[in-house]
């Protein structure tokens, strides 16, 4: 009996890793990932994405392909019932002190958003891909990109508003 066939990983997915891994974790949670299971599911994330390595047409740039999984699997996630109550955990990766109210307020008032239109504020705004990209890899139509967009902006600007307004009450 041999034993099972392990899988290697490159030089080539190992620096993919190493260079991308904060990155996949930010926009999970931007998209509704706890905090405390970002980095899981950033795991379960990258076993997939070295499954389908081969794939990847290297021309291309490498975020929007990793984007794409961080939207399905952040999909996946709020899906589950025990993640229907997402709690936000402001303690992020790579934040600093100084930049804790403003990230939190951020992440609060994004909680708030529909998800498709969290979706494509992050992608445009957060992460800066174009309307075109997010309408190829969300597979929506260029002007719904657009209009999901715009009233993004509007919902969290209200959903600031409230907090803020929320959080003078409080003190």
């Amino acid at each position: 009996m041999s034993p099972p066939e392990r899988s290697v990983l490159s030089d080539e997915f190992k620096t993919l890793f190493d260079a991308e891994f904060a990155y996949v974790c930010r926009s999970l949670q931007r998209l509704g990932v706890r905090h405390g299971d970002v980095l899981d599911v950033a795991q379960e994330l990258f076993v997939t994405v070295h499954e389908r390595f081969v794939d990847f047409d290297r021309a291309r740039a490498v975020r929007p392909w990793l984007f794409s999984f961080s939207l399905k699997f952040a999909s996946n996630y709020r899906r589950l019932a025990r993640n229907k109550a997402v709690e936000i955990d402001t303690d992020t990766l790579g934040a600093r002190p100084s930049n804790m109210e403003a990230r939190d307020l951020v992440l609060r008032a994004l909680v708030d958003l529909d998800f498709d239109r969290r979706i494509v504020l992050v992608m445009h705004d957060l992460e800066g891909f174009a309307a075109p990209e997010i309408a190829a890899i969300t597979l929506a139509p260029l002007n719904t990109v657009y209009s999901r967009l715009r009233l993004a902006r509007a919902d969290f600007r209200a959903a600031v508003a409230r907090l803020e307004e929320g959080d003078r009450g409080r003190t």
